[in-house]
């Protein structure tokens, strides 16, 4: 399983998982299902709570022609440019 999400993680320009990520992992058959999206998600979400890697795994997924319920991951509430 951790070469097959680690190929996924290549191909979204994401660093391979960690020996502790991969003890994250719960599913168990390498395909392209809810399972797997999940797992990803969450390790993505651990690592990083702002960043393009979720939009980016879920644009992989639908490429592949899975149905996929996207991650709810956390936004930033800074607002960046607003006038005081």
């Amino acid at each position: 399983m951790r070469d097959f999400y680690n190929g996924i993680l290549t191909f979204i320009v994401a660093t391979s998982l960690t020996d502790a990520e991969a003890d994250m992992i719960t599913a168990e058959i390498p395909i392209y299902d809810q399972s797997t999206y999940d797992d990803l998600s969450k390790i993505l979400a651990s690592r990083d709570g702002v960043s393009t890697y979720q939009d980016r795994l879920l644009a992989y997924y639908q490429a592949r022609g899975a149905q996929v319920t996207p991650a709810k991951t956390g936004k930033s509430n800074i607002l960046i440019g607003g006038a005081l």
